[in-house]
């Protein structure tokens, strides 16, 4: 037999732990995204990332370093978005909310981010190159696309959580419906 007591203290705890774990990551997301754009090897070493080979030999010229932030701000913004959200979502959980309309919203909006991020992978890679090789002369510009397996589970990931939060608010509907029944 399941002690929900029990349960319902786990989940509370884990939930504040996650809050907190969230919280953390949205303050180091947020200070290595703007350190990465101040210290040139690090921004090398995004665009090696981002890019594979085709980041190696890119110049970090100043504006070309500035173009690229503002680039990157864009999924990052997303990013940080979506984790607020779902460290919402924790709080939420930790205080015994659990199947409620606000929840099923936070976790809509945490896989709509998770579905941008499917889509903004791939988008913000072939605008990095562009970014850095805008200002090259005419035949050493450079565009290519860059996807990734992580880009394909960002995708299925988010739609399942999408579908998981309708659920959760039909749920809460019916719930709802049912206690003004009684």
């Amino acid at each position: 037999m399941v002690d929900r007591a029990d349960q319902s203290r786990r989940l509370r705890h884990f939930s504040r732990v996650m809050a907190w774990i969230t919280g953390l990551g949205i303050v180091l997301i947020a200070a290595a995204t703007c350190l990465v754009f101040l210290i040139p090897e690090w921004t090398r070493g995004l665009l090696l990332a981002r890019l594979g080979t085709a980041g190696a030999e890119l110049q970090t010229t100043p504006d070309r370093v500035l173009l690229g932030a503002a680039v990157t701000a864009i999924p990052v913004g997303v990013m940080l978005y979506g984790l607020w959200r779902v460290r919402a979502l924790f709080l939420d959980f930790a205080e015994g909310m659990v199947f409620t309309l606000a929840t099923a919203r936070r976790l809509r909006d945490f896989a709509v981010t998770i579905l941008a991020q499917a889509l903004l992978g791939p988008l913000s890679s072939t605008a990095l190159l562009i970014a850095f090789t805008i200002s090259n002369p005419p035949g050493s510009r450079q565009l290519g696309i860059a996807l990734s397996v992580n880009d394909y589970i960002a995708l299925i990931v988010g739609s399942v959580l999408l579908a998981v939060a309708w659920v959760m608010a039909e749920a809460t509907r019916i719930a709802e419906e049912n206690a003004s029944i009684v």
